[in-house]
């Protein structure tokens, strides 16, 4: 019965035709997050978390899309400065797309600006609070900032939205060495 409801599950995913909007307002998001949460195939859980990046990565607007490929193109050659106006372009001309404030935040973080990336962090969760992705960055900007209580706190609210995120678990016991240490 289990392999016939994963089966199943990627059949309707691979089959559900791509929207021309497709971000944090996807309607196969909400689908795609109850199954991750009731989910113990590993396998699974790393497909979902796949699709829902996709989906969280795409915009209705081909310019908006090709700042995002240009912007993560130059944060993965460790061109910050040139990713970073391409992520400011985006959340100026489409301040609604969650992803664009996540990849920006995550280009705050890798230049070692913690505060700035907290904020657009915020920004992120406004638009989309179940965004693990982010969730997680919030705790490596508290645990960067030795905030290690908010940290922890942050990895078990990603942990609490996709269950599957092992790095959160490591970062999770780390922090509450971590706060055991401190006391």
């Amino acid at each position: 019965m289990k392999i016939l409801h994963i089966t199943l599950l990627l059949i309707t995913i691979a089959l559900v035709p791509s929207l021309a909007k497709a971000d944090q307002f996807d309607p196969r998001l909400d689908k795609l997050f109850f199954n991750l949460k009731a989910n113990v195939d590993l396998r699974l859980s790393q497909q979902l978390t796949s699709e829902i990046w996709r989906i969280w990565s795409q915009h209705n607007k081909k310019e908006i899309n090709d700042l995002f490929n240009d912007g993560e193109n130059a944060m993965y050659r460790k061109e910050y400065e040139i990713a970073l106006k391409s992520f400011n372009q985006i959340v100026e001309l489409a301040p609604d797309f969650s992803e664009g404030w996540n990849k920006r935040a995550t280009v705050y973080f890798l230049m070692g600006d913690y505060h700035a990336s907290l904020a657009d962090i915020e920004k992120t969760l406004r638009l989309e609070p179940r965004h693990f992705g982010a969730l997680s960055g919030q705790g490596q900007c508290y645990f960067e900032l030795q905030k290690f209580q908010s940290a922890l706190n942050a990895f078990e609210k990603a942990l609490a939205v996709n269950p599957s995120l092992y790095d959160a678990y490591k970062n999770m016991e780390i922090m509450k060495k971590l706060l055991d240490q401190q006391t």
